[in-house]
């Protein structure tokens, strides 16, 4: 993808990806994905971007003519002409892309890969996104490798990089993701795709900072529940483990869990819900545990909960017992 293309459908998918992947994310408390919510809200973003452009858009590109039935021909008659040129059949695969006839679109692109003898990164990328489309915008295994070997031959795809880094993001390997979209990101893009990936990135950092605590403010847990109030808890609970500081206000660090008991919980200064308040070493504080019937974090009637003092930062493992009830 070149050009304006490749802004415009790099704007659309990193939509789509702050739209979708949460909807599609294994949920707290065993709540299913949404993966019907998450397909209906990346068609909007998509065709609404469509349809905006139809309205308001005024630019051209630089390769192959307008994707309509008549440029679709001029496409056709280039590879019949040239049946030998990879620019040509890659050319019709982008028309393809753009009409949504992805399968048409996949064979245009193998087709180029067999011309180049598999030395073209354009091909191989554009065969990994047809294929992509047309498995509902879900990447497979087969799909992420052919985005690695086009970045093999171009370490500066964006369409390799932008899918790449979502397969890496939804395989949870956040630091290939991160370096995938840090590279998309160092390409230059537009104001607004440039945010987006900054956003996208400062998340990913936000949860591999919650996967490696702070240990100079680490609280360690063993959180476990009293057996004498275990035929009391909802099938549909979740817990909540948060640090309160000894003069009240909004927590220090809170974690939302599945209510799977016993497990061993980390608490620090990187699981802060408020810019600014933080747990600091060497900080006296409260630890509650929560199991909530309701699946809030605010307290409510028939909860199940337990409390003990911990000061930041100590090695050792404090036994956290859920055994009170709320009235």
């Amino acid at each position: 993808m070149t050009g304006f293309i490749v802004c415009a459908a790099l704007a659309a998918l990193v939509a789509v990806l702050f739209i979708a992947l949460p909807l599609v994310r294994p949920r707290f408390g065993g709540g299913a994905p949404h993966y019907l919510l998450a397909l209906a809200a990346g068609l909007i973003v998509l065709l609404g971007a469509a349809a905006l452009y139809a309205v308001w858009g005024h630019g051209s590109w630089r390769v192959a003519p307008a994707a309509d039935a008549t440029g679709i021909a001029t496409l056709l008659a280039a590879t019949e002409e040239r049946p030998d040129d990879i620019q040509a059949w890659l050319n019709l695969g982008r028309g393809y892309l753009r009409i949504a006839q992805w399968p048409l679109a996949r064979r245009s692109f193998e087709h180029a890969d067999r011309l180049s003898q598999g030395h073209s990164a354009d091909a191989l990328g554009g065969l990994a996104e047809s294929m992509v489309l047309e498995n509902n915008g879900e990447p497979t295994a087969a799909t992420t490798a052919l985005f690695d070997r086009a970045l093999q031959l171009d370490p500066r795809s964006p369409a390799a990089l932008f899918y790449s880094g979502v397969a890496q993001l939804n395989a949870g390997n956040l630091d290939a993701a991160r370096a995938r979209f840090s590279a998309l990101r160092d390409l230059g893009p537009p104001p607004q795709v440039a945010a987006a990936l900054d956003k996208q990135i400062a998340t990913i950092d936000a949860e591999l900072a919650a996967a490696h605590p702070d240990p100079a403010t680490a609280i360690h847990l063993r959180v476990s529940l009293d057996p004498a109030l275990a035929g009391r808890v909802p099938a549909n609970a979740v817990l909540f483990v948060f640090v309160q500081a000894p003069g009240g206000g909004p927590p220090l660090a809170a974690r939302r869990l599945a209510a799977q008991l016993p497990r061993d919980i980390t608490l620090s200064a990187s699981d802060s819900m408020i810019a600014g308040r933080a747990l600091k070493p060497g900080q006296h504080v409260q630890v509650v545990a929560r199991l909530s019937a309701s699946g809030a974090p605010t307290a409510s009637a028939g909860d199940l909960q337990g409390a003990l003092p911990a000061i930041a930062g100590s090695k050792s493992i404090y036994q956290l017992l859920i055994g009170q009830p709320r009235p």
